[in-house]
This record gives structure tokens, sequence and C-alpha cells, in this order.
């Protein structure tokens, strides 16, 4: 099944649900890239290109990819590539982005308050294959404004449930699964 065929319906669904933009994303050397999208209704809306590369340490994207990584993997990327300064809020030191790696893994989601673009808060989930590997993530994007801590956290908690049954349809029989243990 194609990833994004199987996703798409219900980005939109997501989307229209929020009323915020919705991306699907993918991992390839230490960036996600986003291959699909449906953007929010308002005129007024966080957008960004189909094919646009992402670091791994902007925005809640990453956080699902590294938590599905093997550790080793994990320390060899952030000493090739340490995390990068966005906004003042930004997770920079090793330490505390693995910390957030592990509130991720606790949680099954991955949030992104203002550590990418200042004003603009974030919801991850992973998409899991037949064989418990992540190959994507849902995220949704929003505003802060539009986008409170409790709308957040009720996002990340649809994202979690959209990425199940993407998840489902590719094959999975867990969710959600890191590094082949759910």
């Amino acid at each position: 099944i194609d990833l994004r065929s199987a996703a798409h319906p219900h980005l939109i669904e997501l989307a229209h649900a929020l009323e915020e933009t919705v991306f699907l994303g993918t991992f390839h050397d230490g960036h996600v890239t986003i291959v699909d999208k449906e953007e929010a209704p308002h005129d007024v809306k966080v957008t960004s290109p189909l094919g646009r590369r992402i670091h791994y340490s902007a925005a809640a994207y990453g956080k699902i990819f590294l938590t599905a990584m093997p550790e080793a993997e994990v320390t060899q990327l952030m000493r090739a590539n340490a995390p990068h300064a966005y906004t003042p809020k930004s997770i920079t030191k090793p330490a505390a982005y693995r910390a957030a790696l592990a509130q991720v893994r606790k949680l099954g989601y991955a949030l992104d308050d203002e550590e990418y673009l200042a004003g603009v808060r974030a919801a991850a989930a992973p998409i899991n294959d037949a064989q418990g590997h992540v190959v994507a993530a849902l995220c949704i994007v929003g505003f802060s404004t539009r986008l409170p801590h409790d709308k957040l956290i009720r996002a990340a908690k649809q994202a979690l449930v959209t990425g199940e049954k993407i998840s489902r349809q590719l094959g999975a029989t867990e969710y959600p699964v890191w590094n082949g243990v759910v």
C-alpha cells in the first residue's frame, strides 16, 4: 500500500477536524521531508511546500523519528549534526533532547512548543509499517494563539488515533512501536 495514498484521506479528515495544517513526513539523512499535506481552512495558516527538507531538531517531527532509532544511531547523528537553535525555546543540549525523546517514548507523541518557529506549535505521531518500523510521521501545526496547550494535547492524541489508523492500513498490528518494541 502506498503511504501517501493510505494517509491522504486521513490528513484531510484531521485537518478539517482540528482546523489546522497536517503534514506527512518521512526521514532520511537526518532530515524530515514533507511528502504530503492538508492545509488548514483559514486564510492565515502555517504552510510549507511539498519536498521541503527540515533538520531533525526542527519541529516535533524529528523527535518521532529519533525516538524510533537505536540509541547508537541517535548518538552518532547528534554528534555529527547537533540540534540547531531556531528560537529561544529550541532544545539544543543533547541531554535535554534525549529527555524529550524519553517523553515521546512514554506518551507516544511529540510536541513542539515554539521550538522551531516563534508563535507556532506542533504535535506529531508515528506511522508504523507491517514490520513495526516508523516509516512516517503526522505533524499538526498551528499558530500558538489557535493552538493553546490544552488543544495541542488534544491534537496530539488525535494524531495518535490517526497514526494508528494509517499504520493498520500499512499492515501494522501493534501501535505505536519504537525500535520494534511496543
